[in-house]
């Protein structure tokens, strides 16, 4: 006779601990939230270089090719959201919001050789930067608060309580940028260097003229905010209903090492959207995570700053 066998652990057994909150959204949304905000992320980009550009600067995108790309983005992301009956204010105001920021820090700013613009002492590059950034917070808070008219805790913004979250948010952390460690070195062992993570903190700190106040700022807080409210309050739960914990943390950890484009930071990005993950789900609060993540980025500016690499 056979050994009385242990019974297979539930879904729910396996992810003991995790408290999620019940929301109303789903994968379909979360997949139309993701075009939405790459459209809108392109729109800024566009419009905004075009216009710099006309006024005697020198940006990523041309003009007159950027106004027809960014108007067709524009034009796109309308369409979608009136197809799919989504709300259409929030994101019109933060399309308007980046490009005419970034549109009037081109007007008034000055130039400060290379063709490069700079608005009360912060280079435009950075502030359309971050108006990007703000589209990953519009679109999150569309499509949750504004269209299922969720509380914002839905979103993950639950007091915590002590330090304890917070002190588990920088452990994951440390076990993220020991995996990125890892992965760089092998990359060099093996002399695979395209895909070799690019010195995104290095290249922010430049574009901010060497200035650490404003890249911490804006780098370093600004811009982890927003995107721990799209990817970890907004895609992972709604994503949890149709294809559990465990797909949803790894799928919405693709989304976000996808969205950083370079090839070579799509491996470390997944890896430290899976620690931030982990800490939503354990921590049941967004708040420790965008602390892990604020503190990433501002130890890589640190380091990029005052770290001479020989």
């Amino acid at each position: 006779m056979l050994p009385p066998q242990p019974p297979t652990p539930t879904n729910n057994e396996r992810w003991q601990g995790i408290d999620l909150p019940t929301v109303n959204w789903g994968p379909l949304d979360v997949v139309i939230a993701v075009i939405v905000t790459m459209l809108v992320v392109i729109s800024i980009l566009s419009l905004s270089g075009a216009f710099g550009t006309s006024v005697g600067y020198d940006t990523t995108v041309t003009s007159p090719v950027g106004y027809y790309v960014g108007l067709l983005a524009t034009a796109l992301s309308l369409v979608l959201l009136r197809l799919f009956r989504y709300p259409l204010w929030p994101i019109i105001a933060a399309l308007t919001a980046g490009v005419g920021i970034t549109a009037i820090s081109y007007q008034f700013g000055t130039d400060i050789g290379n063709g490069t613009a700079e608005f009360i002492g912060v280079p435009v590059g950075i502030i359309a930067a971050t108006a990007m950034s703000g589209a990953f917070a519009a679109t999150g808070i569309a499509f949750s608060v504004v269209r299922y008219r969720e509380p914002f805790a839905a979103l993950g913004f639950v007091k915590t309580n002590g330090i304890k979250p917070y002190l588990f948010a920088v452990a994951m952390w440390l076990v993220g940028l020991s995996v990125l460690m890892f992965w760089v070195q092998a990359l060099y062992w093996f002399g695979v260097d395209s895909l070799v993570p690019p010195d995104t903190a290095k290249k922010a700190l430049d574009e901010a003229g060497g200035s650490i106040v404003v890249t911490i700022v804006l780098v370093g807080i600004l811009g982890p905010i927003a995107e721990e409210i799209f990817f970890r309050g907004y895609v992972l739960p709604g994503l949890v209903k149709k294809f559990g914990i465990g797909w949803a943390l790894l799928l919405s950890s693709v989304m976000f090492g996808l969205f950083h484009i370079d090839l070579g930071a799509i491996v470390p990005t997944f890896a430290l959207g899976l620690a931030l993950g982990w800490v939503y789900l354990k921590t049941g609060s967004i708040w420790p995570a965008m602390f892990a993540h604020g503190l990433h980025n501002t130890v890589a500016v640190l380091i990029a700053k005052y770290v001479s690499v020989a």
